[in-house]
């Protein structure tokens, strides 16, 4: 009998060890993105400065552009910001090395102004991003050519 009850503690004492250790593990798993994030959504972060675009134009427009690549799926989140156009805006687009490669729809004509959007790139147009080849260009209703530009250089990863 004193064996009986000797093997009975023992098996009670090993599965209470086991069933804390499954309580532990559970409890210290966590399914916030932040403490586990997926390596395959990396985000490369870009900004450029908006200058006149060439010579020929007269301006003291400033701006920015602020935007992050999810290395997942190529999404490009971006924020444009203008000032202090020569006239209201006309067109805006991204262009890859020369040719506009996505047209941006949406915007505020205004000479000054703020907007934010998203795009999803090529494989081909994230390798010319990476390599500083992608810009962005405000015509405006003065400098139907363009008046301003902004190329996007790599500023960090999260």
């Amino acid at each position: 009998m004193k064996q009986t009850h000797h093997l009975m503690t023992k098996a009670g004492s090993v599965l209470t060890l086991i069933a804390l250790t499954l309580i532990i593990g559970f409890s210290s798993c966590s399914s916030s993105k932040d403490d586990n994030p997926d390596p395959g959504n990396t985000k490369v972060s870009y900004s450029g400065t908006f200058v006149k675009s060439n010579n020929t134009v007269t301006t003291t427009a400033t701006g920015t552009v602020s935007a992050d690549l999810n290395t997942s799926n190529n999404e490009l989140s971006y924020t444009i910001s203008w000032n202090s156009l020569t006239s209201t805006v006309g067109d805006m687009h991204f262009h890859d090395n020369g040719p506009i490669i996505i047209h941006i729809e949406g915007f505020p004509t205004t000479v000054s102004g703020t907007f934010s959007g998203k795009t999803t790139l090529t494989s081909s147009q994230v390798s010319d991003l990476g390599a500083g080849r992608i810009y962005i260009q405000i015509h405006t209703v003065n400098f139907p050519g363009r008046e301003v530009i902004a190329t996007l250089t790599k500023t960090g990863t999260n």
